[in-house]
């Protein structure tokens, strides 16, 4: 039998805490996440002795579509809500604003729930990212999911999602691609390191001048990322299997969702994730 996600609600209540503005889109984001974090910790619930949620751009907790529109639950707290919950939580977030208004909605949501926050700049902390998740022992098997939601290609760099890799552990990433094509002439530059340090190597470039007539420069960051990622022994998921999605107002292309596992059955969520995240299907 395929597994099937829960039903969930988006919606978050004002509670007058320190809330972003976010874009009409973002539900769409929240949509295939929830199904996706609930696929995975259900099905892994019995087969590793814990499971743990790592959000790299973990937020508020709430944010709040545009100016006068509606309050809608963030990643963190999804994940929280998820029917069978995660062992272990690890949040990390730079903005002292959304850390604060974050452990004041967990402790109301999941008072007793094992969470980590790891404040700063996810590049610059990663080795305290690492020691913020449970420790290895003998015979003890530890699953993470993490969720990498950047704005921009400078906020992710590779190194982070290297260490992070040398645990067994799924990602889904967030890959921009507004940002590559309104900057594509400044990150050609030769004096910009921004497409280095998302990707990891300053080979790209190289590789880019073969392949910038026969597609977008946005399309090849995320296909020569998604490259690096399987070069660490990810073999399922890619941009083959990741998710365009697109404003709602102009059709342009936003950011690409990308996917990467290690196992077989990771990618068997993913296509579940992908189908019943579709806007058709009844999951409020």
């Amino acid at each position: 039998m395929n597994p099937r996600p829960s039903k969930v609600d988006f919606a978050a209540p004002y509670d007058k805490l320190y809330t972003p503005e976010v874009g009409s889109w973002t539900k769409e984001k929240y949509r295939l996440f929830w199904c996706y974090a609930d696929l995975f910790a259900t099905s892994m619930k019995d087969k590793w002795d814990q499971r743990v949620y790592v959000d790299l751009f973990a937020g508020a907790g709430h944010v709040r579509v545009g100016e006068n529109g509606p309050y809608l639950r963030g990643t963190p707290l999804l994940a929280l809500r998820v029917v069978h919950p995660f062992d272990w939580y690890v949040f990390c977030d730079q903005d002292p604003n959304c850390i604060s208004a974050l452990r004041k909605r967990v402790e109301r949501l999941r008072p007793s729930a094992e969470v980590r926050y790891v404040p700063g700049d996810v590049n610059h902390i990663t080795s305290q990212l690492v020691k913020a998740m449970p420790p290895l022992g003998s015979g003890k098997k530890v699953l993470a999911f993490c969720f990498a939601d950047p704005f921009r290609l400078r906020d992710l760099h590779f190194t982070t999602i290297r260490a992070l890799a040398q645990r067994y552990m799924d990602f889904m990433v967030l890959i921009p691609a507004m940002d590559p094509r309104r900057n594509e002439a400044t990150y050609l530059d030769p004096s910009s390191d921004v497409v280095d340090l998302f990707v990891g190597t300053p080979a790209w470039r190289e590789e880019w001048g073969n392949k910038q007539n026969a597609m977008t420069f946005d399309t090849f960051v995320a296909e020569f990322f998604s490259g690096q990622i399987s070069h660490l022994g990810y073999t399922h998921g890619g941009l083959q299997d990741s998710l365009l999605v697109r404003s709602t107002e102009k059709n342009l292309p936003l950011y690409r969702l990308g996917f990467y596992s290690r196992h077989e059955l990771g990618k068997r969520f993913w296509k579940e994730a992908r189908r019943y995240s579709n806007p058709q299907m009844d999951l409020l």
